[in-house]
């Protein structure tokens, strides 16, 4: 099944609010702002959870470095 695309004809301006185009209004605004702190804490509760994690640890500091690799080699051949 194909999805189709829909215009309208009359379209009302967007309000501006954030330098993401995104209109916030109201108890809305409290609310993304709790989901955003239960994101970060999550976010720190992972982190935290990776660097106990000494395999692992290992493994990304090989990706860092070969990454730093690359990119020194990319800033060299200019």
């Amino acid at each position: 099944m194909a999805i189709r695309k829909t215009t309208t004809a009359k379209t009302t301006p967007a309000k501006k609010s954030s330098s993401l185009g995104i209109s916030i209004m109201g108890g809305n605004k409290n609310d993304m702002r709790k989901w955003e702190v239960e994101s970060a804490l999550s976010t720190l509760k992972r982190a935290d959870e990776i660097r106990q994690n000494t395999k692992m640890m290992a493994d990304i500091k090989k990706l860092a470095q070969e990454q730093v690799n690359v990119l020194n080699n990319f800033t060299k051949g200019k």
